[in-house]
């Protein structure tokens, strides 16, 4: 067991402190709903045990003292925070689970409501986000620098309003949590099971208070890295309702799903990883505390994609076999020379880098903490942050393809397609590769901007029935802007001309580790390459400015009060905490954008080119104002137990993206004509909430504890998928060149216009979750103990007023976790299962209105260490062991839209603290 005897703390407090370690935060987000802060006394001495015993007794007991329903989890030591990622042991806590990507734990789901419904703090601060929405995407933070944190799940007054499912607060260290010299680091490597590749990371922090510990400095770096190989397949959808059919036989079904396409994907990706703060703390007196501090953060994945790519057509299916239930296609083949009107189908070779990314985040901020007089405390703190994925313009995407026949079988555990001529390891003659389509851009780059002023005050009276009054008003000014830079080349498109093969590196490419069964050997070639053949060949892919952008301006001043009364009733102490939140919300919206003018054949039969009319300017605005009560009570039935009852009212705004005006129209394949959009009017979710607990501390560090829980949640945000027509300006009337196309035309109209599918988000309906959680942590005296925790929720929408048709929420699925851990001497252990039952992932897929489900997936985590000495630490990890593949499925569960494997990761290193 590591002993640190470097901090001190006054006798009052010094067994919290002790067991919490090096995790005190100089500013936290819920003060006054967690209580006063420890005071530092520089002249007592105590001995701190840390490890995960210690961790978890740390976090109980900030779970017991706090007047909200909260859970935390904190670090073992400075720079051993439990899991790879902080999402990933976010999801420990009961209620959580969490979203993926790459194998890292990116965004939180807290008892059913997903990323954005929940509040990311970083030491009480909301950081800027690189996602179109307003989910933070943790992988950006490094955990080798996070002390903490804490997920309140009912709230006060003093929480910032946003968060219906729930506020996690992210902690890092202050030179004033240590006092003295510290000095940290840890170096190690990070074996991937797919790629076989070893990738290292290191971490160092050095921190020191000076002038009789009245001046602290901190500084932390770190650097991460990876080689990840991702092996998927999918498809972009489930197309429903189809005639499936051939012109040699005719009619073969009606009213069937069949897939849009069908990928064998390959994701070689490159991330790094670099964070570095720097913090400084001045004490001129007692009674005031000054924190300057500032954070960057850079993330980069460099995304190699290379794909065998299936592309289906319902009217070219020489054989079909049909699940009669659903109206799924099990069997079908796609066959050259029929002469459907779609042409003949043909095995594609895609390379691209949609799936990179280029993520910058900085922050900076000042704090004053400053104790007025004994009665009043007063903290103020400005902070602004930004983030930027620049990925707009920077990303090609290519096809090669050759005219051939190929087949569909979805009847066992995973679908294939059996392409002709690829038989093991053989290919067809790559002279028979012909040039179709090519494009820069895509992606969009995202900005965001955020300015905060905090002013919060407590007030402790000398007499009277209150304990506590906690007032103060906040400010956020926010920006968040999204452009697209692209250009694409159809001239050859159709597949019409030859590729140049040693031009652009043709060659055959052999995927290691793939999905048993399937094709792994398939051509590729070098999509720069590509580009520059085109541009050689006087058909250069310019990207431009799109004029589909849009900046978003949100201003929000919120006052709040609460009081915090304690009292007796029957010998058992009560502490009511009551109060209420008033907030106001501006936006001001602008775009600009192009509308479809005219939808025009190209070389390729699949394929039409979207016309552009001249850029409209747009700007709309909306305002609104939330009165948000809380109401908190905490019953300590004897000295170990506690019942706890929360009602409150609680927001959470539309993402940015949802409120874009601007639409984003898809390239037009026949019979195929869809766009997405936001709206400006949208307005926020609105709930109302109960919660009951208890909690029951036995036996010095151990906790049962079971909790139920309500949401009643109107104007409820969804996405929907509707027919919107658009005006054709440069069409000539009946008479329009493409009467022989199967684009779809409004006869009424004289073929001016045409109907798209359009995706959009939308205010109505009405949800209600309910849910309980239970959980149990346990320590046996021989050093083993576990931790166990399960949540089941459920849901229902009511659409408009008719409560007897309704949906499931997106993300919400019953979870279950169970962690076993040894600590004795210089040994740690930890073997940790968390398991996600399936959910709803999208009601609408933003292709043609099907649901996307989840299937349940569950993952084993293990780590082990060893104390060398006080100093040094060697240490060992590995993250879903059991190579655990993610599986998506359309509305039925034959439906399969993607199978994802990550494989499995080992990281060995050493740490050392002086």
């Amino acid at each position: 067991m590591i002993i640190n005897n470097k901090l001190s703390f006054n006798k009052k407090t010094a067994l919290s402190i002790a067991i919490t370690g090096v995790l005190a935060s100089g500013n936290v987000a819920a003060q006054g709903a967690e209580g006063d802060t420890p005071t530092v006394n520089q002249d007592v001495e105590v001995i701190a045990v840390t490890g995960i015993r210690s961790s978890l007794r740390s976090s109980m007991l900030d779970k017991k003292a706090s007047n909200v329903v909260t859970d935390g989890i904190k670090a073992e030591d400075l720079g051993k925070f439990p899991d790879l990622n902080v999402a990933e042991s976010l999801q420990r806590i009961t209620g959580v689970a969490i979203d993926r990507s790459g194998g890292e734990g990116q965004a939180v789901t807290i008892r059913g409501f997903g990323p954005q419904f929940n509040t990311v703090l970083v030491n009480g601060r909301q950081i800027a986000t690189d996602s179109a929405g307003r989910e933070f995407n943790f992988d950006v933070l490094a955990a080798d620098q996070i002390t903490g944190a804490d997920i309140y799940k009912s709230n006060t007054a003093t929480l910032q309003e946003g968060g219906i499912g729930g506020t996690v607060n992210v902690t890092t260290a202050r030179p004033f949590d240590f006092g003295g010299l510290h000095v940290l680091g840890s170096v190690k490597g990070m074996y991937e099971s797919l790629s076989e590749e070893v990738s290292p990371s290191a971490s160092f922090l050095i921190s020191n208070t000076f002038n009789d510990d009245k001046l602290g400095v901190l500084f932390a770096i770190t650097n991460q890295q990876r080689k990840l190989q991702n092996n998927q397949i999918l498809t972009a959808g489930w197309r429903g309702s189809q005639t499936i059919s051939n012109p040699t036989d005719g009619v073969l079904f009606e009213n069937a799903y069949i897939p849009r396409n069908w990928d064998q994907v390959v994701d070689e990706q490159d991330r790094e990883r670099t964070n570095a703060s720097l913090v400084l703390q001045y004490a001129p007196s007692d009674d005031i505390t000054i924190t300057v501090d500032g954070m960057i953060s850079k993330f980069e994945v460099d995304s190699t994609v290379r794909d065998l790519a299936s592309w289906f057509e319902p009217d070219r299916v020489g054989s079909a076999t049909i699940d009669a239930e659903t109206g799924t296609l099990l069997t079908f083949s796609q066959d050259v020379g029929l002469g459907a009107p779609s042409g003949d189908p043909a095995s594609d070779f895609v390379s691209h880098t949609r799936n990179s990314r280029d993520v910058t985040n900085k922050a900076f901020g000042i704090n004053v903490d400053w104790q007025v007089n004994e009665s009043l405390k007063a903290k103020f703190d400005v902070s602004r942050s930004t983030a930027e994925n620049d990925r707009a313009g920077n990303d090609r995407f290519n096809v090669v393809g050759i005219i051939n026949s190929y087949s569909f079988d979805g009847t066992g555990s995973v679908p294939t397609v059996q392409h002709d001529g690829f038989d093991n390891g053989s290919l067809p003659d790559p002279s028979l590769a012909r040039l179709h389509y090519n494009e820069i851009g895509n992606q969009f780059t995202d900005e965001d901007e955020i300015t905060e002023l905090k002013a919060d005050f407590e007030y402790v009276p000398d007499k009277g029935p209150v304990d506590r009054i906690n007032f103060g008003a906040y400010r956020q000014e926010r920006e968040k802007s999204s452009f697209q830079i692209f250009g694409s080349q159809c001239q050859f498109c159709g597949y019409g001309t030859q590729a140049p093969l040693d031009e652009i590196d043709f060659e055959a490419y052999q995927a290691s580790n793939y999905f048993p069964g399937l094709i792994d050997t398939f051509y590729t070639y070098d999509g720069d390459k590509m580009l520059d053949y085109l541009a050689d060949q006087g058909f250069p892919v310019e990207p431009t400015l799109q004029n589909n952008r849009y900046t978003i301006n949100e201003d929000i001043t919120s006052l709040y009060m609460d009081f915090t009364l304690g009292f007796d009733l029957a010998d058992m102490p009560v502490t009511v905490n009551m109060g209420a939140r008033y907030s106001e919300t501006d936006i001001e919206v602008e775009a600009i954008q192009s509308f479809i003018s005219d939808v025009v054949p190209t070389s390729d039969a699949t394929l039409f080119q979207n016309v552009f009319g001249p850029a409209t300017n747009i700007q709309e605005g909306t305002s609104y104002s939330n009165l948000l009560p809380s109401f908190n009570v905490k019953l300590e039935l004897q000295d170990n137990m506690i019942l706890r009852f929360a009602a409150y009212d609680s927001i959470t705004r539309p993402t940015m993206s949802q409120l874009s005006p601007a639409t984003n129209f898809n390239e037009p394949r026949r019979q195929n004509l869809t766009a997405s959009g936001g709206n400006p009017a949208l307005k926020p979710f609105q709930s109302e909430n109960w919660d009951i607990s208890y909690e029951w501390y036995y036996n010095d560090a151990n906790l049962f504890s079971f909790a139920v829980f309500s949401k009643e949640v109107d104007d409820f945000i969804v996405t929907l998928t509707g027919a919107e027509t658009f005006e054709m300006s440069d069409r000539s009337g009946p008479d329009y060149a493409c009467t022989t196309c199967t684009v779809q035309t409004d006869d009424e109209l004289n073929g001016s216009s045409e109907i798209y599918t359009v995706s959009r988000p939308q205010n109505g309906e009405s949800a209600t979750v309910t849910g309980f959680e239970v959980g149990v942590t346990h320590m046996f005296e021989n050093g083993f103990g576990f931790i166990a925790n399960a949540t089941v929720v459920n849901s229902d929408i009511s659409v408009g007023d008719d409560t007897t048709q309704t949906f499931a929420l997106e993300g919400l699925g019953d979870s279950q976790n169970l962690v076993l851990f040894y600590e004795q001497e210089n040994w740690q252990a930890r073997v940790a299962f968390n398991n996600r039952e399936g959910f709803l992932r999208l009601v609408d897929n933003g292709f043609n209105g099907e649901p996307v489900n989840v299937e349940t997936y569950g993952q084993w985590d293990i780590s082990a260490s060893y104390d060398i000495n006080e100093n040094f630490t060697v240490f060992a990890e590995g993250i879903n062991i059991t190579e655990e593949e993610l599986v998506q499925t359309g509305r039925f569960a034959n439906q399969i839209y993607s199978v994802e494997d990550n494989g499995s990761r080992y990281a060995f290193g050493i740490r050392g603290s002086f």
